[in-house]
């Protein structure tokens, strides 16, 4: 009985302090980077809101780089593309809107956009894959764009409804 418990028991040793093969993962750092190339189709305002978001200098600037997003390939290229919207969106608050556009839903949708464009500059300074809040990034500028077309299109004037 002694000689069979010490032969399972050598037996059971060798197999725990044997050597374990492990495969190491690299993780390229791009690979998530390369799923960004499936982002939704930027939207864009509609006729007669381009025609006065055209002499809004500040508003293209934030256009031009908004569209930088698109050819983002490395984490490089979104920290600066991020940098890029950061100052153009201070310029773009900083700036005088048109009069048709100066309202409290236009102003509210750009600080949406804003606070996108942080989630997203926070998800890389703490490596977290920034894919989901780039999407949320592209649907609130799309929700900024939308909004310019809805006010345009609005026949409503606020100023009736309080006019009792």
């Amino acid at each position: 009985m002694n000689k069979s418990f010490l032969i399972v028991l050598v037996f059971l040793g060798c197999i725990a302090c044997g050597e374990k093969k492990t495969e190491d993962v690299k993780e390229d750092p791009a690979a998530g980077l390369v799923a960004l190339k499936k982002l939704p189709k930027k939207v864009n305002a509609s006729f007669g809101a381009t025609e006065i978001l055209k002499d809004w200098t500040e508003y293209n600037a934030l256009n031009a780089a908004v569209n930088a997003v698109y050819t983002i390939d490395t984490k490089e290229d979104l920290i600066v593309v991020l940098e890029d919207l950061v100052e153009k969106q201070k310029l773009l608050e900083a700036s005088a809107y048109p009069e048709v556009f100066d309202r409290a839903d236009i102003k509210s949708r750009q600080k949406v956009f804003k606070t996108k464009v942080l989630q997203v500059k926070f998800d890389l300074e703490y490596d977290k894959d920034p894919r989901k809040t780039v999407i949320e990034l592209v649907k609130a500028y799309n929700a900024f764009n939308n909004q310019f077309s809805v006010v345009i299109k609005s026949t409503l004037k606020p100023e009736i409804l309080f006019d009792e």
